[in-house]
Formats: C-alpha cells, sequence, structure tokens
C-alpha cells in the first residue's frame, strides 16, 4: 500500500503540473487551438492513470477494514481531482466549439476585464424553500441550457447545487445517475419546487404576513419587502392586471395610519394618472416618502457628526407604544420598586437624572430631603453636571444660563445649599422626620429583621384598650401616641420642653410635649405598672409583625409565648401607638435570652417576650419595608402633601423659617435704616453685611487672572472693544469711578465677564462675580444676606393685578445702575479693566451692578 500511495502522490503532482499549464494557455490573450489539444490529451493520460491508482488504493483500503473517516477522506480527495478534470475538459471543448464554429483562429482578447483576476462564481444551492427557487433556477439556466456540456456532467452539477441532506438532494439522487434522467430529475424538480401556482400562494401569503404582523419596521424596509414579492410575481410571467386588484388593498393595508391617510389625501388630488393603475400609484407614492425620508436623514448626519450616532434609528413613521403614567405610584413607599420597573420599561432618554422616572430632574420628589453631598454624589456617579443635571460634560464647561432662585448662582433650586433639606446631614434616603431622637429606616430585600415589639394592656379606671408598643433602648424618653391619651382620657400632668438630638449629631428645635401617667400591664393582666411618658402624635412608621412560618413551633418547644404574630387572635391596630424608651425598659426587663435557630433573639420582659433580629427562612416582605431602627422610632411618614412641597422654591413653612425670618426682618430694618437720597438726588443703599467683613479678602489676584481671561475671549470674538465702551459708557456717566493709585484701605475686587445678547438694546455688558473667593475665604455674597424672599409675594402681586380693569406695566432704564452704593462700602466693589494701551486701570461701582 505504501508504494501504491508513493506512486500516486507523483501521480497528483504532474496532474496538477498539466492543469495549471492547461490553465494558462485558456486564460492567454492570443490562443493556439494545437497547443491546447496537445495539452489537453497530456493531462486526458496522466487522469486516466491517477483514476487507476485511486481505484486500487480504495479497493485495498475496504480490504483491510478502515474506518469509514479514513475512507471518506481518501474518497473526497480522489473526487476533488475528478472535479477539477471534469471542469478543464469543458473549458477546452468550449473554446475548440467556438474555433470550429467560425472557421478562424481562435479570437484575440482585448477586453480589459480578461486581464483582472475575479473570484469563482460560486453556484447557488437549493434547500426546498419555494422562495428560493427564482433565485435558484435562474442560475442554473445557464448550466442547463449550454448545448456543449454533456448531461452526465449536468447532472453533477445538479447535485452540486443542492443542500445536503434537503428534499431536493434527495429528490435528484433517487435517480440513477444517468444521462437519460438528468433531465427527468430536472423536470419533477420544477414539477415540485417551482410550480407556478404553489409559487404565487407564497408570495401572496408573504403579503398578508406583513399585514398581520405586530412588528413594525421602517417604511423604507417595508418597501424594499413589498417590491421584492412583486418583483418575484413579476417573473413568474405575471402582469399586473391580473393581481393589481387583489395586491393594492394587501399592500395598503400593510403602510402606517399616517401614510395611508396622506396617501387617501393626494390620490384624490392628482388628476392625471396616465393611464396608471392605482398598485402603481401607490408604489410611486411610497417610494417618494422613500426617498423623502432618506434626504432628511442625510441632512441630519451631516450636521450632527459631533454626536453620538449609536442610537436606535426610529422611523418618523414608526407607531410608538404610549408612555405608562406612573404617578400614582409615586406615594406608596411599598410599590417603589414596582413603580421603578414600569417606568425603566416605558424609560425615555431625557429622563430624571436622580430616579430615572419621566420628569425634569430638577423637580423630583424622591431627593427634595436629601442633603446636598447626597445629590452630588448621585451626580458624580452618573457624569452630570452640577448646573444644568445633565449628563457626560462639567459645571465649568455649561453653558446653561439658569440661576437659583434662592441664592442667584448657577444652578437648580434643588442643588442650593440655603435650600433647608440640603443642610441637614445624611440621613435614611427619602425620609422625613419631623421630631425624633435618633431614626434610620432601610429597605431590606434579602431577609426581614425584626425587632422588640409586643401586645400591651392599657388601663384607666374600668377602660382599657389593647395596643402595639415597642422598645428602644436608644430613646431617653418614653412616648405614647396622641390619639390613643385622648381616647383613653388621660389628662397630661404637665407640659415638657425638650430638643431632639438626631442621627448624624444634628439637634432640632425646643418642642413642647404633654407629659402623661399611663397605667399599663401585659396581656393577661398579671402584672401592671406605671410610668411617665410624653405625648406625640405618630410614633413611627408600620412595624412588621411575625409571619407564621417553622419557627413558631421552635418558639412552643422553648415556651416562649409570643402575642405580636401577624395571625394572632387577638387584633390591634398594626400601627406603633407606645415607645418604652431608656428610663423605663430597664426595669422591664428580667434578664432571660433565648437565642434561637431562626437566628432570632428571644428576650423576656415583664410585660411579655418580645424577639429581635434578622430571620432566615422567610420571604423578604413586600408589604413593608421599614427595618432598622436605631434609637427613636418618632418619624414622620410620607405624606401627600410633600409631593406638592414649595420648598424647592425656597418657599418653606414657618417651623422652618424662623431663624430665616428673623434675618430678613433685620436685613429689612437695616435697608430702611441706611436709604438715604444722596447730593445727586437718587437713593444710595448701604451693603446688607450679614457678618464681620474683616475675614474678606482683596480678591485682586483672582480678578486679574479673570480679566486676562476674559480678555482673551473678546479678542477671539471680536468683542474686546464693544466691551470696552461699555466700562467707557459707565466712567461718563459715573457709574464706575476711577481709583487713585495711593488709596489704601480694606479692598475686594470683583472678578467679571461679559453677557452677549444679539437681539437686546445691550448687546452686551459686564456680569460681576461677587462668589469668587480664594480657597479658605469666603466671598463677597458670604458676607452679604440675600434679604427677604420675593417670590413668596409673587402670587399675591399677581392677585393684586388682576383687581382692576386695565394693567399698567413699565420699564425702567438700567433700574439698578440707578441705585448708587454708600461711600466706605464701595471699596469692596473694585473692578479691573485695561486700556487701549493694555495697562490696567483701578475702577470701584458707585451704583449696583449685576451680579451672580
Amino acid at each position: 500500500m505504501d508504494a501504491l500511495k508513493q506512486k500516486r502522490s507523483i501521480l497528483r503532482s504532474a496532474f496538477t503540473r498539466s492543469g495549471n499549464n492547461l490553465e494558462a494557455l485558456l486564460a492567454a490573450t492570443q490562443l493556439k487551438a494545437s497547443d491546447i489539444e496537445i495539452n489537453f490529451e497530456q493531462i486526458s493520460e496522466r487522469f486516466k492513470q491517477l483514476k487507476e491508482c485511486d481505484t486500487k488504493l480504495l479497493e485495498l483500503l475496504q480490504k483491510e477494514n478502515c474506518t469509514s473517516d479514513e475512507y471518506e477522506k481518501e474518497y473526497t480527495t480522489c473526487e476533488s481531482h475528478e472535479d477539477k478534470f471534469i471542469a478543464l475538459k469543458i473549458k477546452v471543448k468550449n473554446v475548440l466549439a467556438g474555433d470550429a464554429k467560425n472557421g478562424t483562429d481562435l479570437p484575440h482578447y482585448t477586453d480589459t476585464a480578461s486581464k483582472c483576476k475575479l473570484p469563482e462564481i460560486q453556484l447557488p444551492t437549493f434547500d426546498g424553500n419555494p422562495r428560493e427557487w427564482l433565485n435558484f433556477w435562474t442560475q442554473f439556466q445557464k448550466i442547463h441550457e449550454e448545448a456543449s456540456i454533456d448531461d452526465r456532467d449536468k447532472y453533477q452539477y445538479l447535485i452540486q447545487s443542492t443542500v445536503p441532506g434537503s428534499p431536493p438532494r434527495e429528490i435528484v439522487e433517487s435517480f440513477p445517475a444517468t444521462a437519460e434522467n438528468y433531465k427527468k430529475a430536472v423536470e419533477y424538480l420544477k414539477e415540485r419546487f417551482g410550480k407556478e401556482s404553489v409559487l404565487v400562494q407564497v408570495y401572496i401569503r408573504d403579503l398578508l404576513q406583513l399585514v398581520i404582523s405586530k412588528n413594525k419596521c421602517e417604511l423604507s424596509t417595508l418597501y424594499d419587502k413589498l417590491q421584492t414579492r412583486i418583483r418575484s410575481l413579476d417573473s413568474l410571467g405575471l402582469t399586473k392586471d391580473k393581481y393589481a386588484d387583489i395586491l393594492f388593498p394587501l399592500i395598503e393595508s400593510t403602510l402606517p395610519v399616517d401614510i395611508v391617510k396622506m396617501w387617501d389625501r393626494q390620490r384624490h388630488l392628482v388628476q392625471d394618472t396616465q393611464g396608471k393603475s392605482d398598485l402603481d400609484l401607490l408604489m410611486d407614492f411610497v417610494k417618494n416618502e422613500v426617498d423623502s425620508e432618506f434626504r432628511v436623514k442625510i441632512s441630519r448626519e451631516i450636521f450632527n457628526t459631533g454626536k453620538i450616532t449609536n442610537k436606535k434609528s426610529v422611523s418618523q413613521y414608526s407607531e410608538s407604544k404610549p408612555v405608562v403614567s406612573t404617578a400614582c405610584e409615586l406615594l406608596t413607599a411599598n410599590d417603589n420598586n414596582k413603580s421603578t420597573e414600569n417606568i425603566r420599561k416605558f424609560k425615555k432618554f431625557d429622563s430624571c437624572i436622580f430616579c430615572d422616572k419621566s420628569h425634569a430632574s430638577e423637580s423630583c420628589n424622591e431627593v427634595s430631603n436629601m442633603n446636598l453631598d447626597c445629590k452630588k454624589d448621585i451626580l458624580k456617579k452618573k457624569k452630570a453636571c452640577f448646573v444644568c443635571l445633565k449628563r457626560f460634560h462639567r459645571a465649568n464647561q455649561c453653558k446653561s444660563g439658569h440661576k437659583c432662585h434662592i441664592c442667584k448662582k448657577r444652578h437648580f433650586v434643588i442643588l442650593c445649599p440655603d435650600l433647608p433639606s440640603n443642610k441637614l446631614d445624611k440621613l435614611s434616603n427619602g425620609e422625613n422626620d419631623e421630631t425624633k431622637t435618633s431614626t434610620l429606616n432601610s429597605h431590606v430585600q434579602l431577609s426581614d429583621v425584626y425587632l422588640q415589639t409586643l401586645i400591651v394592656r392599657l388601663c384607666n379606671g374600668k377602660k382599657e384598650m389593647f395596643i402595639r408598643a415597642i422598645y428602644d433602648t436608644g430613646s431617653m424618653k418614653s412616648y405614647i401616641s396622641s390619639d390613643v391619651a385622648q381616647s383613653m382620657n388621660y389628662e397630661p400632668i404637665s407640659e415638657v420642653n425638650l430638643k431632639q438630638s438626631l442621627f448624624g449629631a444634628i439637634e432640632t428645635d425646643e418642642v413642647s410635649y404633654k407629659n402623661y401617667v399611663i397605667e399599663l400591664s401585659n396581656v393577661d393582666n398579671s402584672y401592671k405598672c406605671k410610668f411617665e411618658v410624653l405625648g406625640q402624635n405618630r410614633i413611627c412608621s408600620e412595624i412588621k409583625q411575625i409571619p407564621s412560618g417553622p419557627w413558631l413551633k421552635e418558639f412552643k418547644m422553648h415556651g416562649i409565648k409570643l402575642m405580636d404574630l401577624e395571625n394572632s387572635t387577638l387584633k390591634v391596630d398594626k400601627e406603633i401607638k407606645l415607645l418604652i424608651g431608656a428610663d423605663v425598659a430597664g426595669k422591664l426587663f428580667t434578664g432571660k435570652i433565648i437565642p434561637l435557630k431562626s437566628n432570632l433573639t428571644a428576650v423576656h420582659t415583664r410585660l411579655g417576650w418580645t424577639v429581635l433580629g434578622k430571620l432566615f427562612g422567610s420571604e423578604p416582605s413586600v408589604e413593608s419595608k421599614h427595618s432598622l431602627i436605631i434609637s427613636s422610632l418618632l418619624t414622620q411618614t410620607q405624606c401627600i402633601s410633600d409631593l406638592w412641597s414649595l420648598d424647592v422654591l425656597g418657599i418653606t413653612g414657618s417651623a422652618h423659617r424662623q431663624t430665616a425670618k428673623e434675618l430678613e426682618e433685620e436685613t429689612t430694618k437695616y435697608f430702611n435704616e441706611t436709604l438715604c437720597v444722596n447730593a445727586e438726588g437718587g437713593y444710595e443703599v448701604a451693603l446688607p453685611w450679614v457678618v464681620d467683613n474683616s475675614s474678606l479678602p482683596e480678591n485682586k489676584k483672582l480678578a486679574e487672572k479673570s480679566l486676562l481671561s476674559t480678555k482673551r475671549k473678546l479678542m477671539t470674538s471680536g468683542k474686546l472693544e464693544a466691551y470696552g465702551e461699555v466700562f467707557d459708557n459707565w466712567l461718563n456717566l459715573g457709574i464706575i469711578e476711577k481709583i487713585p493709585q495711593g488709596e489704601t484701605g480694606r479692598v475686594h475686587y470683583l472678578p467679571h465677564r461679559p453677557v452677549i445678547k444679539e437681539g437686546s438694546t445691550t448687546s452686551i455688558r459686564p456680569v460681576f462675580n461677587a462668589s469668587s473667593h480664594t480657597l479658605g475665604f469666603p466671598s463677597l455674597n458670604d458676607c452679604l444676606s440675600t434679604g427677604p424672599n420675593l417670590i413668596e409675594i409673587i402670587p399675591t402681586i399677581l392677585n393684586r393685578f388682576r383687581r382692576n380693569y386695565v394693567g399698567v406695566t413699565s420699564d425702567i432704564e438700567k433700574a439698578f445702575l440707578q441705585i448708587s452704593i454708600r461711600e466706605k462700602d464701595r471699596d469692596y466693589l473694585r473692578i479691573l479693566w485695561l486700556r487701549k494701551d493694555d495697562k490696567m486701570t483701578w475702577n470701584k461701582l458707585r451704583s449696583i451692578g449685576i451680579e451672580e
């Protein structure tokens, strides 16, 4: 066998060389028939020898019982050489046949395309899908109609043009490989897969599928699919007059509603149809719409090359799903997760940066009670701007001109440091505390944490009531719900003024509490006690009771009798009505503690058993997620009125603005005392200092640096001269005044920048930055009082404006610039500017400038 393989290797090399030589002759520009015939005879003789050698080798392999893989490998190699010989044989026969027909020498090809080495054309393979029959037969028909190719060779090509294992391959292989059976196999394939009536039904059903399909696609894609089906019907020889009346309503039904409406309007406007059918007119109309959409898309791409383009393209005719309103889910903490999921399903690109819901970021209620650090942390994580709350740029790159209504700085009110909620230290997310000692609520999703709750009997003479109570050793006082104290007819014995120390070392204002003496006993009335409590409107949010489960058997085994269970026969209000603090709890604990296998710990008290800890094996609570209380449970739950709270506008309740109101009153009083009429007949005011200005820095270097930066930007935009004219005009009008070089004393320089409004009467004007400061020192705005919040009185002004029939408005030109500043305060409003010779000048404002 080894000698036979060696001989075959030599024959294959000789066959390959002869084949390459023959292909080179066939590809030459000047062909000679004699050379081609000689080379073909040589390769035919070598193929004959190679074929005999391959046959002997395959017989030996069968005798030696080789594996099927080895035999298949050898057989495939033999077949490849046979296929190459057949291809060369056909090429030579075609060339020689053309020579004999013309009676001349073989033509001299001058076509430049013949010099290019093009890739081989792969015959399409047919798998039995009727939709692919036209593509397959159009290509194979060239071989089928070629008279120079023997039918046996055509039969081999037919086998290669079918997918292995497919019905067409099985049909072709079912015929013996003879020349007579080739035509029978082709006719059977035509009868089975190429029947015209079957193909028409297939394409009509495809159109019906487009009609009933729920997946709406772009108009251009829909148009291409329609044209494909129509062309296929044309290829079958069906004229449009046969199927136009059938296809027209089908195609019209596949189009979006907006396109159908536009088509119906245009259909009645067009007078000259030039003999076209409704189907032709409809397809022409759709084509025009596709072309128009494509032109719009190109124009947008040209002007949006710098933007992110990897967005999902949506046609303007695609029918979008409605966004489901989820405002009703914002009221309950219980459905918080569900509402978030719903919103994310219908999430828009321009959603809230804080909670991903469909509203403006600056109006988000979920972060209205977060402190400023928490809000900034969220913006940092999402790479959002602190000014406009949009993503992918920083505050120093932001071009937004929005200003806070409270402090007049560049940010939304929700990020204002002066907002009361922003001054709190970090509490639990979204928590709304009123009066409490120290509270922290957290959302638990993996397992539930249970607290020391129990059911007790409240007594007052013959009147009794069962309520839920909780032990809280982190609270120095005990509290009772005010409605329960009133219901039990308890009379206050005194009033106590207390300040509450919150979690994070925050103290509340002093609040007055009513002091009661209550009588308490356990459920079976075997133990009674009396102690003092303070009245509180609401103790805390709902605390979950122990649910049913295998742990109840463990309680029973240890003799633990719990009353505060979900399935307890004793029905009480689930809200906590009594908080037993550290002033009483120590006297009620017996010291008996039992660790349980369910990860709970049972603690015995004189009022009954309690359990606390994280319970393993229970499903996470869905209805209640208020689980971890650190010290006091004096919380105020979410209220519906929080949704329209006006603190984001700086409009707060009286409890939050006592200190601010006093400061406003002092500022107003100081303003009235210092307001006067100067020698020029105009008003003059003093700066409303709120703190000592001795720590206010000179700020000169910062102003110089800002001036040079402003100059470069103005030179780039060509506005430097116009900006200088504004200062020259102010100097002539007395709005600013020059400073003698030798003048000394405490001063403060203000940086400034230009604001350009082309359509305004003052196209360019300076704006002074009173918030700038050096590190470790205050700014001018920090030392001045902002004064009363005038936003609160806007509704009153609007109502007063509507009282009479005629409303009159007026505008004072440069109103603020006509109010001068007190002489000794002007040194804190110094500014720098450059003359035309680039020498720096020192000036100071004599009147109120526009500040930020």
